[in-house]
Formats: C-alpha cells, sequence, structure tokens
C-alpha cells in the first residue's frame, strides 16, 4: 500500500505538506484575512476560492457572527487621493 505524497512517513496527520501545493498553502498564509470587518477581532474560519480571475475569501467571525466575503485588490490598494 502506498501512502498520499502529503502523509509523514510515522502516519501522523497534517504534519506536512503536499510539496506541490506548497506555494499555493503559503500564499493562502500570506494573504488570507485576519481580522472582522465588522468587529476587527480574529476571524474563527477564511476559506479561499477563485471565481473567474478574483481570488475570494469566505470568511466567519467567531466574536461577532459575521459572515462574508473579502475579495484580494491585488498588490497594492487604491485610494481616491490624487497623485504627487
Amino acid at each position: 500500500m502506498t501512502r498520499p505524497p502529503s502523509t509523514p512517513p510515522d502516519g501522523s496527520a497534517g504534519a506536512r505538506i503536499d510539496r506541490r501545493f506548497a506555494a499555493d498553502v503559503e500564499a493562502h498564509r500570506r494573504d488570507a484575512p485576519r481580522f472582522c470587518p465588522a468587529c476587527a477581532r480574529d476571524l474563527g474560519l477564511a476559506t479561499e476560492f477563485w471565481e473567474g480571475d478574483e481570488r475570494r475569501f469566505y470568511c466567519w467571525c467567531a466574536t461577532c457572527g459575521w459572515t462574508g466575503e473579502i475579495t484580494t485588490t491585488g498588490e497594492t490598494a487604491r485610494g481616491h487621493e490624487p497623485q504627487d
């Protein structure tokens, strides 16, 4: 019997990340929302999914019960202030 590439030799679950998805895991850890937009507390859940070219996070806050989607805006945020 062969074990999946993500299963460590000792059989413990979740101890290693499948190398094929390491870049995706790192991007999720870096970009996933951390704070609730309603109460500013830590989010309880941030599940990532794609809709066309947009990367979205479905989020839930355990503190206030807020649920919703947060969409990434790219590398920088754009404001309404004129450029210098």
